[in-house]
């Protein structure tokens, strides 16, 4: 009896010490979680259309026949790929939380803005990132949206999804604060030519697309040079 006693009374002040004594705080991460971290987190929807140009602003860029602005919902079943790099996932592709896209016309131009915002990774990486995967010399189109809007400048016929893009040139828009990533390419459908501009702000990313198989490179890429002060202006809202 005694024995079980002194037991009883050792558990007794083994609890109340434990109960006493914080644990120990978790180790700080000194980087980006894990994809299946950032793939274990609640979905939260959030309207990002803010962060692209209203009709009114398109239409004084000289743009028209866009559609309305719309939220891109991020799924299991919808993953959001700022540029396709190489055809490949890429670390920061599952950290994409929320979205939005838009698209415009001038002409036979389409022009696609895509917008994504992710968490535990900033613009500025994914944009680094971006650079270094495109030394492959490769973007593949996968999104249904594109073949769509690309319809207008092949006559009734659009790029189909997985179409390949090869990278010919890289260009900077002057006077954009970095990080920014610019670069045109072809495609081998319809002779495709298609120049793309990524910018980065805080923890969101904004790919600007344009597509024409009328229109050459150079006066693609000027055309880009000309509308960034129209996209940069909503983008950089706080």
């Amino acid at each position: 009896m005694r024995i079980s006693l002194a037991v009883t009374g050792l558990v007794l002040l083994a609890a109340g010490c434990a109960a006493g004594v914080p644990a120990p705080a978790p180790a700080p991460s000194s980087g980006p979680p894990s994809s299946s971290a950032v793939s274990a987190t609640p979905l939260v929807a959030k309207d990002l259309t803010k962060y692209l140009p209203s009709e009114d602003e398109l239409t004084k860029a000289g743009l028209s026949g866009g559609r309305a602005r719309l939220p891109y919902v991020v799924g299991p079943n919808t993953p959001l790929h700022i540029v396709r790099a190489c055809g490949s996932d890429q670390p920061w592709d599952p950290a994409a939380r929320n979205g939005a896209q838009a698209y415009s016309l001038k002409d036979t131009l389409s022009i696609r803005q895509r917008l994504a915002e992710y968490q535990g990774y900033t613009g500025e990486q994914v944009v680094s990132g971006l650079d270094k995967a495109l030394a492959c010399g490769k973007s593949v189109s996968e999104d249904h949206d594109l073949a769509i809007v690309t319809r207008f400048s092949t006559h009734g016929k659009g790029l189909p999804e997985g179409s390949e893009l090869t990278v010919k040139t890289r260009f900077s828009v002057p006077g954009t604060a970095d990080p920014q990533l610019g670069f045109c390419g072809q495609y081998a459908e319809a002779h495709m030519v298609s120049c793309v501009l990524v910018l980065a702000r805080g923890d969101r990313v904004l790919a600007v697309t344009t597509s024409d198989s009328h229109m050459s490179m150079p006066k693609q890429q000027a055309e880009v040079t000309r509308l960034a002060p129209t996209f940069l202006a909503a983008f950089d809202q706080g």
